[in-house]
């Protein structure tokens, strides 16, 4: 057994994006590394196949039911623990062939962190909070209520210490219904977080910012527009790259990570390009 396990979610009606996203190159060149366990809702002979030529430590399958919480927390209550723990959607991919070790470098150098991914705004207005408040206190978890939580992880994606992975056990696993009720999954998303926010449990971004590193499809504005501001640079036409940063600032005013990034660019850093590669 290694001392790493990567736990991607998948399910009958998604897991052709493994093939695009998650299982590319820069996955595969690390296979060896790490123990591998993909939760599967639902059946599907075809893709079945396609997840055993990766060769899972782990295959487990369910129910299409619960959306990917569900299929997290089965995952995590049927392997053994690992000393870290990274989880990924079958949308979720590297283009960096090092990944793997950087995530290494970046947890273990980091001992007050307990979860590195992407964070989000902790949102919860308007119509939602009604909901959310609704639902939190007839599942029994008000105790997260009316706390001012400054984040929360995308999709629970992120590498983990695998001491905060026993703390999420000890609670009784990742929150979900058993029911595929897409606004719960967005409820329980928040109170996965919130739950460990209340235990002391301290989140930080993936550098070098949201999406720009651990990417989710192909939809991360923030990493197309870079690109296109380095190839402006690179034809000398500094004053687009320019136009291109302001809007980015716009979007992300308070994004340190993204002001490094763009700082490199104009320095004459290189733009790594994703690279894409199906299987």
């Amino acid at each position: 057994m290694r001392e790493t396990i990567v736990c991607v979610a998948a399910s009958e009606c998604t897991w052709k994006n493994l093939r695009r996203y998650c299982f590319n190159a820069a996955f595969r060149a690390n296979r060896h590394r790490f123990d591998l366990a993909v939760g599967f809702n639902g059946y599907d002979p075809e893709a079945i196949r396609f997840i055993d030529t990766l060769t899972p430590e782990y295959l487990l399958t369910r129910p299409n039911t619960g959306h990917d919480l569900a299929n997290f927390d089965n995952i995590l209550k049927r392997v053994p623990a690992h000393t870290r723990y990274i989880l990924m959607h079958d949308d979720h991919w590297f283009f960096d062939e090092e990944w793997f070790d950087r995530l290494l470098v970046l947890l273990d150098g980091s001992p007050e962190i307990g979860v590195f991914g992407n964070l989000v705004p902790y949102d919860v207005q308007g119509p939602f909070r009604e909901y959310y408040d609704r639902l939190c206190t007839v599942t029994g978890y008000d105790d997260v209520l009316g706390h001012g939580y400054p984040h929360f992880l995308q999709g629970l994606a992120g590498i983990y210490r695998g001491e905060v992975i026993q703390e999420v056990l000890a609670c009784d696993g990742i929150p979900h219904l058993h029911r595929s009720i897409q606004a719960a999954a967005q409820v329980f998303e928040r109170v996965f977080s919130a739950l460990l926010l209340n235990q002391g449990v301290r989140f930080a971004q993936i550098p070098p910012g949201f999406e720009l590193f651990l990417v989710h499809r192909d939809h991360s504005i923030i990493l197309i527009k870079l690109e296109q501001a380095a190839h402006c640079l690179d034809a000398g036409d500094r004053d687009s790259a320019e136009n291109i940063f302001a809007m980015l600032k716009e979007l992300r005013p308070d994004d340190a990570d993204l002001m490094k990034r763009i700082e490199e660019l104009r320095a004459g850093r290189r733009f790594v390009r994703p690279r894409m590669t199906e299987p």
